[in-house]
């Protein structure tokens, strides 16, 4: 702990603690304590009737009887669909929303050219023996990056793994921003609390409510590990995977009122060898749909002031700095316990001319941290959603 108390500099914080990385050193590889269960992990995915089953995530429509880890890609937090039956090879549903409560996908329906459905895994409810029409419904759900989707709501049956849930809203997409012809998935599942759904005039139960309410996993939880190059991303429903190889779970309560993981104190960051004080209001935001790491702007400049070259480019609305500079380690605050992600993470993608683009920027008016992949990849979380909720924060070794 720093001995100064210049600036925001904290003098010897008992009550902070630094998250040992190595499992082997004072910690265990992950105990599951109190929440366990013997349901296995998402996978068969079938949207509409089996001639359309596909071999992962979610199924919409006919259940399917495959058991396997829902992988997640490289690339962030997208989910690897692979069909089995005439359609393109790859499906890539984005599994990863923890700050929405929306199940959308591409369907049919969508009025776009036939070019945008050109190797898409397409649901089409009129092909679906469970498929229902919720009439006079309707959704659109827009993201913080801009991006949108709209539509119809469906009643259908999805399968998550072993897991059945029936009259799941099932949100089929007519309308879709350029951002979302653009990319690679075929759809989103919210993991956010039911607040936060989007559909009209009355609000639909998530998959995990569900899940919960038809008693189909014992737990209530779901857990993320994302892809850090060494080893594969996953999601689990109902269960930990104990073999990850990380310390002990750390818990903190979540305040669910706006919909979102949320309200976690975070009052305190550690750049390179200092820990500030950011005060004792400053909450956090766990969010799987944020590739980023946003924090409020005295901080982000605070951290910039520590790289060598680091300067803010008004073009690309963010920090950026030399590709080789020297770049401090940085924890994160959970409560009263500091995760940490290496330096080199603080590189996000290279600008050309040897800079690089931030990893950290600034939440902008939000008056919370977002937490997002970037913080994520160095750390195994388990989301709780009972009555009261809690988030379990494991430092991956």
């Amino acid at each position: 702990m720093p001995n100064s108390t210049q600036g925001n500099v904290r003098a010897n914080i008992p009550e902070l603690h630094e998250v040992n990385q190595d499992p082997d050193d004072g910690m265990t590889v992950i105990p599951a304590q109190d929440i366990q269960n013997d349901t296995e992990y998402a996978c068969p995915v079938t949207i509409g009737t089996p001639d359309t089953e596909y071999a992962c995530p979610v199924t919409i429509g006919t259940p399917g009887k495959y058991l396997v880890y829902i992988d997640v890609l490289d690339s962030g937090t997208n989910i690897n669909f692979y069909l089995r039956r005439n359609v393109d090879p790859r499906l890539r549903v984005s599994l990863a929303c923890t700050g929405s409560a929306d199940l959308w996908v591409w369907s049919s329906q969508a009025r776009v050219s036939k070019a945008d459905m050109e190797g898409r895994g397409i649901y089409n409810p009129k092909k679906s023996r469970t498929s229902k029409k919720l009439r006079g419904h309707t959704w659109e759900v827009r993201y913080g990056d801009g991006s949108s989707a709209s539509g119809v709501v469906y009643l259908d049956t999805i399968v998550i793994g072993d897991i059945t849930v029936e009259n799941q809203a099932v949100e089929v997409a007519r309308e879709l921003s350029d951002d979302f012809l653009q990319a690679g998935c075929d759809g989103l599942v919210g993991l956010g609390f039911p607040r936060l759904n989007q559909v009209q005039p009355n609000r639909q139960k998530t998959p995990m409510e569900n899940m919960i309410e038809q008693g189909v996993i014992k737990d209530p939880i779901f857990t993320v590990k994302l892809d850090k190059r060494d080893s594969r991303g996953f999601y689990t429903f109902g269960f930990i995977d104990e073999t990850v190889h990380c310390s002990k779970f750390y818990w903190q309560d979540v305040d669910k009122q706006n919909g979102w993981w949320e309200g976690m104190p975070s009052a305190y960051i550690k750049i390179g060898d200092e820990i500030y004080d950011r005060g004792p209001d400053n909450t956090a935001i766990i969010d799987t749909g944020t590739t980023l790491v946003l924090l409020d702007d005295e901080t982000v400049e605070k951290l910039y002031s520590k790289i060598e070259g680091a300067t803010y480019d008004e073009d690309q609305g963010g920090y950026i700095f030399p590709t080789k500079a020297e770049i401090p380690h940085l924890a994160f605050c959970v409560g009263r316990w500091l995760f940490t992600i290496p330096g080199y993470e603080l590189s996000f993608s290279e600008m050309g001319n040897g800079m690089s683009y931030g990893a950290v920027q600034s939440r902008g008016q939000n008056r919370q941290d977002i937490l997002g992949d970037i913080w994520l990849k160095h750390v195994y979380v388990v989301f709780e959603q009972s009555e009261n909720p809690r988030v379990g924060v494991a430092q991956r070794s």
